[in-house]
């Protein structure tokens, strides 16, 4: 059968959409023919216009919460012009599949959670041309049924991760997708890859989502197959590679054992590498072997810098570990990210001040800190809820203006207003990226026009005054 998937336009998109990729590659080993169109510096005209060219017979868009409305735009026009099969999946549909299929009826089919299997299946039934009767064996998805929302039980994990095809990469125009400040020189000339070497989280974050997706059971992929996708990286012409893991370095021995495959295939003399880990989870014999495979940088959701929003954010780190983490960092020459959150019902003016401090203390050479969002069913969009400041509703916005961000609710807390979280955030940016010589003016003036675009004439105020102030400081 021919699908063709689609990732929803973006500019300046940073890493390849994985997640179709790895179901277009499965629908392909298994007999199907799938086309892949990622949305890196692409527009709806160009999208429906490669669906004019390959002529699916069903088509797969893949959502997220900031993308929602550009995949509802572009599966309308998909169903209205080609009366084919329309199927949702990624993190949105998958926290909110009754809202979507209640409220727009060109939506056929939301596949849940992992899509590799389940669409498979899916395709499979389609095929055939089998009935609704059908459908309802397929785990995992959900759909209409004689005017009816249907939600079957969700699909098992996949406890296996190497028994799946790597991703389907000849799809993906490498030079569309954009470098981030913290790569280093010498690959910048190269296009970038990333990879998914693992899933789920055992963590439950206040603010993420990711368990409601992936599972809180990791499961991991082992280091020959991490290995052998590198090699096809690199193969590719790719240089540099981000994993993607939320927490690559949770299984140290695997961790360790993937820089020793690293190591004796000498692609440590020729790629450059970073990821994510928790301060809690690193040690020297750690750091040791990361450096030896050339890992250029350790990225840490640090979050606060108290005790009691640590708490809060439910992270399971303290502050001493945080601070030991990044003095090894310093130690073995591995750079260093640093995520910070503005906002939470400990936020208060001062703890932002002792964010600046804390820093500065830890000296990361990149830090963010980004606004607190309330995505669906995260604990601080349930708090929020609670608290009456939104309801189920709010996903059917547009979410622009003062109280949402990358059209989501933003959670101040009860000490601060939204004009005061967002100015603290455009103002720890600008300040601690001016002090690395990251600062570009292009970057400022991306973020302005797209404010405007979307009519957020009010934030983008408050931030351009934020930053002004900086200036008139000297800082």
């Amino acid at each position: 059968m021919k699908v063709l998937f689609l990732s929803p336009p973006q500019n300046d998109k940073v890493f390849p959409s994985l997640g179709i990729a790895y179901i277009v590659s499965l629908l392909n080993k298994n007999g199907h023919k799938a086309f892949l169109h990622d949305g890196a510096d692409s527009s709806i005209k160009e999208m429906v216009k490669y669906a004019d060219k390959t002529l699916p017979e069903v088509v797969g868009i893949t959502m997220n919460t900031t993308n929602r409305f550009e995949a509802l735009e572009l599966a309308k026009i998909i169903k209205d012009k080609y009366k084919i099969p329309v199927i949702l999946g990624g993190p949105h549909p998958t926290l909110v599949p009754d809202q979507l299929l209640k409220n727009y009826n060109f939506i056929d089919f939301i596949v849940r959670n992992e899509g590799e299997y389940t669409t498979l299946k899916l395709i499979n039934s389609l095929e055939k041309k089998q009935g609704l009767d059908d459908f309802s064996k397929i785990l995992g998805i959900s759909y209409r049924k004689n005017g009816e929302i249907v939600h079957n039980p969700p699909a098992s994990i996949i406890e296996n991760l190497d028994e799946l095809p790597f991703p389907e990469w000849k799809f993906f125009d490498l030079k569309k997708y954009v470098s981030q400040p913290e790569y280093p020189e010498e690959y910048k000339k190269y296009p970038y890859g990333s990879i998914i070497s693992s899933r789920g989280c055992p963590f439950r974050c206040t603010f993420c989502s990711s368990g409601n997706f992936w599972g809180y059971k990791i499961r991991f992929r082992s280091a020959k197959s991490v290995l052998e996708e590198i090699k096809m990286l690199y193969n590719l012409g790719i240089r540099f590679i981000v994993f993607n893991d939320d927490n690559f370095t949770s299984n140290k021995k695997r961790a360790i054992e993937i820089c020793k495959l690293i190591i004796k295939e000498r692609l440590h003399e020729k790629i450059g590498w970073q990821c994510r880990a928790e301060v809690n989870i690193v040690d020297d014999e750690l750091l040791m072997w990361l450096k030896k495979a050339n890992c250029n940088m350790l990225e840490f959701g640090v979050e606060d810098c108290t005790e009691e929003g640590i708490r809060w954010f439910k992270k399971s780190h303290t502050k001493a570990q945080t601070k030991a983490a990044f003095d090894l960092c310093k130690k073995y020459g591995i750079k260093t990210k640093s995520y910070f959150i503005i906002g939470g019902d400990h936020e208060t003016k001062e703890n932002i001040e002792l964010k600046k401090k804390y820093i500065e203390e830890l000296n990361p050479d990149v830090t963010t800190a980004s606004i607190l969002l309330a995505y669906p069913k995260t604990e601080v969009y349930e708090i929020g809820k609670k608290k009456g400041l939104w309801d189920e509703d709010v996903w059917l916005k547009e979410c622009i203006g003062e109280k949402y961000h990358s059209r989501a609710p933003i959670y101040t807390g009860p000490n601060l207003s939204y004009s005061e979280v967002g100015a603290a955030s455009a103002e720890i940016l600008y300040w601690w990226g001016k002090k690395k010589g990251q600062l570009k003016f292009s970057d400022n003036l991306k973020i302005a026009i797209k404010m405007l675009k979307e009519g957020d004439f009010n934030k983008l105020i408050t931030m351009s005054l934020s930053v002004f102030k900086q200036k008139l400081r000297g800082n």
